[in-house]
Formats: structure tokens, sequence, C-alpha cells
């Protein structure tokens, strides 16, 4: 993939309506999952600055 990275994340074995889904898919009050996670991620290694915490 020349320079480019590709990451794969995979969090199971819980129950679709647990609160652990709700958590780490951001639908839980105070969390922003896996997917704010990765944007901040995404964004520290594009601009060397992670998003500000929210």
């Amino acid at each position: 993939m020349g320079r480019a990275v590709r990451l794969t994340v995979t969090h199971d074995d819980f129950s679709p309506d647990s609160e652990m889904y709700r958590a780490i898919s951001g639908q839980l009050d105070g969390s922003g999952g896996w997917p704010e996670l990765l944007a901040s991620l995404k964004t520290l290694l594009e601009t060397g600055d992670p998003l500000p915490a929210g």
C-alpha cells in the first residue's frame, strides 16, 4: 500500500444491546467510542496534533 497504513479494529464477544456496545460505538453519554478515538488518531498522524478532548 505504499506509504499508506490500514488499521482494522475488531472488538467483539459482547451482546449487541450491552452497555459495552453502546460505549464503543459512541452511543453512551460521555463516550465517543472507537469512532472518536480513531478520528483523533487519524488527525494526530496527519497533523501531529490529536483532536481536542471533548
